[in-house]
């Protein structure tokens, strides 16, 4: 009989055990929670994973913590949406072409960019790991560790 060992470095599962304990599989139902709240920072933005942080932060903490990264990663999308609105009304001053020329590159970007970490977080939640967003693209909203 067989059992798993433990995986060096911090586990899937950090918050459910001491940081580099076994790895413990996520049910079906939490697997398909934390998909589904990532998919819905790739379409509707911060409304879906704020519902899914709001309805399963208390259930589990593997629904917590991908819960929370999908939303603090839509949730700076939107911020960085917002600064560079700021950004193109400053260069509307000037004119219309140097403010689209300018920031639609930096736009399209940032949705890359933030795309990029979002599959990778349906990646790892997919195969019931945690991934942690770098800091220098996510800001940190919601609180992914159970107190």
């Amino acid at each position: 009989m067989t059992s798993k060992r433990a995986r060096p470095g911090p586990g899937p599962h950090a918050a459910r055990g001491e940081p580099g304990g076994p790895w413990v599989p996520a049910p079906e139902a939490e697997v398909r929670s934390a998909t589904f709240g990532y998919l819905g920072a790739i379409f509707s933005g911060p409304l879906i994973p704020l519902v899914t942080y709001a309805i399963g932060r208390r259930r589990s903490p593997f629904r917590r913590f991908h819960a929370a990264m999908a939303l603090n990663l839509s949730l700076t999308g939107v911020l960085y949406a917002l600064c560079c609105l700021i950004l193109c009304g400053l260069l509307l001053l000037d004119s219309l072409t140097t403010a689209l020329v300018v920031v639609i590159p930096i736009v399209f970007g940032l949705w890359l960019s933030v795309l990029k970490y979002l599959i990778r977080g349906i990646r790892a939640a997919n195969r019931g790991e945690r991934y942690d967003v770098p800091s220098w693209i996510c800001a940190r909203i919601a609180n992914p560790l159970t107190r």
